[in-house]
């Protein structure tokens, strides 16, 4: 039989429209689901707002970058231990408001390839109070894979432990490896995207983060029917959702034409094109 996937999006933000304003256009446009970055003064207004329209507050997305960056955590230093308990509460905030994954990025940052037990010891601390509420962790595809690989072999087992696949990392910092190969059975969350791989490979390695250019799917290199034929072979029955932008990356004007459109005609264009996807008609 068939899987029937509801379908949805990070909210966009911007647009003179406030989080919950975002929230009720995308359920009127047809939207099913959606995920938010962490904001624990907002939260349960969001909550509230996709309850009162019946959508899916599918995932919080964990903060990984400034304060709160998270290859603190592999490193023996008291930043580390701040950004393990920040992850701990935005855990707690996910099952008090019913929200069922929270997405980790394993690491942030091109220079280091070594996994510690202090990293391990960190996210055991995640892992324990998430087992504890019943939240998935969706440990993502991004750049450090060694990262990743010692995460789910830690964890394999635990009750939480899941993997969020994003289909541009995978051509822009894997490669075009198959991600899903290796942690499709963990599959608990989805950042469906496009980019053009590595399109600039004269980028300083500490601004190939820049190749990440999270087109809408369709306008970049990736393999949408590859990709839901992966995701129909492994056991995952939940929301797809979309990590998209409409911000320039490069100084190319590869989103020059979602900046052009209104928010609406925005958000209609890239849910036909996530029912592309669905259809195999990309």
């Amino acid at each position: 039989m068939t899987k029937q996937y509801k379908l949805g999006i990070n909210i966009l933000g911007g647009a003179d429209l406030n989080i919950p304003q975002h929230i009720e256009l995308i359920g009127q446009i047809g939207w099913e689901a959606f995920f938010t970055g962490w904001d624990p003064n907002r939260t349960e207004a969001w909550a509230n707002t996709a309850a009162r329209n019946g959508l899916i507050y599918q995932s919080i997305h964990s903060p990984f970058s400034g304060d709160h960056k998270v290859s603190y955590m592999w490193q023996d230093r008291e930043e580390g231990k701040f950004v393990t308990d920040q992850l701990i509460e935005c855990v707690k905030d996910c099952a008090r408001f019913d929200i069922p994954v929270m997405v980790i990025h394993p690491f942030i940052g091109f220079k280091d390839h070594t996994p510690t037990q202090v990293g391990l010891d960190n996210y055991k601390r995640v892992v324990e109070v998430a087992n504890k509420v019943g939240v998935k962790l969706g440990f993502e595809n991004v750049e450090g894979e060694e990262y990743l690989a010692a995460l789910m072999k830690e964890f394999w087992n635990e009750p939480c432990c899941g993997f969020c696949l994003d289909t541009g990392h995978e051509q822009c910092y894997n490669g075009g490896k198959d991600m899903m190969a290796l942690y499709g059975e963990k599959l608990c969350h989805t950042h469906f995207n496009d980019n053009l791989g590595v399109l600039d490979k004269t980028l300083p390695i500490d601004l190939s983060w820049k190749n990440d250019l999270h087109l809408t799917m369709g306008d970049g290199i990736v393999d949408w029917k590859g990709v839901m034929d992966r995701i129909d072979a492994s056991p995952y029955e939940g929301p797809l959702i979309c990590e998209l932008t409409r911000s320039n990356k490069l100084g190319r004007p590869d989103h020059d034409k979602y900046a052009a459109m209104s928010i609406d005609e925005y958000y209609a264009f890239a849910l036909n094109r996530a029912r592309k996807v669905l259809n195999r008609e990309l």
